[in-house]
């Protein structure tokens, strides 16, 4: 309870200089269907783009598609030898409908970054992927920036950090890539105008390139062409992947943590100006409103813990004045080092709640033990709470447990009709998601309903997400909206 009360005394300011700017109606590009008009280069608005997938002897993954209507769908994964053929599915999907493809029934040779091709929609696509130590998985994209963001670098003792670039078109691109930190931003070494060959990728170890850093933002822009830009994060006990986004002056955030999981929010700001960020809490008791507030100054990447501000579980929405990043990344307590300066008495009480267990006196009882996670989960936000999200790859990972994560950040309840995609004798379900509240769904595994998607339609705009979590561990996606 200090804890909440000290962030909201802390958030007064920054609560105060939000609301006396006057906020800047800017609209990063989408991870939905690409809108009318996208500044800068532009991808087929029929095509998703997937750069992080491996397929091989250690790990599966698979392509997850959902659509509102009939669609013909083809999966192209290009060859990383530029003389042979690449590997490609084609599949019919009935609408509504929801489909996932093993990657490995297509090719199996490792690192294989693969373009979806709808022949009409709505349409999405994400993708997951494990092995018996890893557990990660995207939203890919459809709309491609000039100029990209990556926000959450860490090169830190203890992770390994990944930027692949992939390019899925016949012509060369060339970009160049800077690195913003906690010593300012310069070129990173070897990126300055690099060549990324026609429908190839190129994966460099950050971690030998810029080591040691607690904090890094990448920015990769466009001189010519395009390319699909992904970090990819291993620590020693799982690992994450997120693909580059624009900037937002809005971020949600409807799954945070789970079991055994810290929070936390990294935000970057590369504009010229501070940015004034307000962030609201949406707990099982209600929201709270403007529990921290700050100014994020340009060129400094920022880190906040957010289990400093109140008990998880938790769903987040980040404010702004300016565009900014945002990602959340979550991990054991402990995982990711400190960046903000944290009152004595502040420490002493996280510590205390750290160290506390729970033990069974009874006799004869048995106790169920709680399900408890470790893995690394990363998810930029979304930026555009909407009416209608289709939700594909539900239950694909087995042995894990899949959930749907549903926000709803405005004043009213809203009433969200949740309907399950394919074949299945599982009927639609309505439910009721308070003002300021937010729903876990946990859903079947795919052997047991038929089904590896959803269809979520709302009374009001809502924000939704999927968590997987198992023995393998822990990822986080973000929710495709279409309307």
């Amino acid at each position: 309870m200090r804890r909440i009360i000290a962030g909201i005394i802390v958030a007064a300011v920054g609560a105060l200089a939000l609301a006396q700017t006057e906020p800047i109606d800017v609209r990063p590009p989408d991870f939905g269907a690409p809108p009318a008009e996208t500044i800068g280069a532009t991808g087929d608005p029929s095509a998703w783009y997937c750069p992080w997938v491996v397929s091989g002897a250690l790990r599966d993954s698979t392509f997850n598609l959902a659509s509102m209507m009939d669609v013909n769908a083809t999966v192209t994964l290009p060859n990383a030898n530029p003389t042979e053929e690449p590997g490609v599915s084609e599949v019919r999907l009935r609408g509504p409908g929801a489909r996932s493809i093993d990657a490995g029934e297509i090719v199996r040779r490792g690192t294989s970054p693969g373009v979806v091709e709808f022949d009409d929609g709505p349409a999405v696509v994400t993708t997951a992927m494990w092995s018996e130590e890893i557990l990660t998985g995207d939203r890919c994209v459809a709309s491609v920036p000039k100029e990209w963001n990556l926000v959450g670098g860490i090169t830190a003792e203890g992770f390994t950090l990944e930027l692949q670039l992939f390019n899925p078109f016949a012509e060369s691109a060339k970009v160049t890539v800077e690195a913003i930190t906690e010593f300012g931003r310069s070129p990173l070494a070897g990126f300055e105008s690099v060549d990324v060959p026609g429908r190839s990728w190129l994966i460099t170890d950050l971690s030998r390139v810029i080591p040691f850093l607690d904090m890094a933002t990448f920015t990769v822009t466009s001189e010519s062409g395009i390319v699909i830009p992904s970090l990819v994060l291993n620590s020693e006990d799982d690992e994450a992947s997120w693909p580059g986004t624009g900037q937002s002056t809005i971020w949600d955030f409807p799954v945070t943590s789970l079991p055994g999981l810290e929070p936390t929010l990294v935000i970057s700001n590369t504009g010229s100006v501070g940015a004034t960020v307000a962030i609201d809490l949406f707990t099982p008791d209600g929201p709270i409103p403007d529990v921290d507030g700050r100014i994020v100054a340009p060129l400094e990447p920022l880190r906040i813990h957010l289990s400093d501000l109140a008990e998880p579980p938790f769903a987040v929405r980040v404010r702004s004045n300016a565009p900014i990043g945002a990602l959340i990344q979550a991990a054991p307590a402990g995982t990711f080092p400190r960046t903000d300066v944290i009152p004595p008495e502040e420490e002493a009480t996280i510590d205390e709640s750290t160290d506390e267990a729970t033990i069974d006196t009874s006799e004869g009882e048995e106790v169920e033990e709680p399900v408890v996670y470790s893995g690394l989960a990363a998810m930029p936000g979304n930026t555009d709470p909407l009416e209608r999200w289709l939700v594909p790859g539900l239950g694909v990972v087995p042995g894990a447990q899949t959930s749907i994560w549903i926000l709803n950040p405005s004043g009213e309840d809203a009433t969200v009709t949740v309907s399950p995609l394919g074949v299945s004798a599982v009927r639609s379900e309505k439910i009721v998601i308070p003002a300021g509240h937010y729903v876990e769904i946990p859903v079947p595994s795919l052997s047991e309903s038929g089904n590896s998607g959803m269809l979520i339609d709302a009374s009001l705009p809502v924000s939704v997400a999927v968590s997987i979590a198992g023995p393998q561990g822990v990822a986080f996606i973000g929710g495709v909206g279409v309307g």
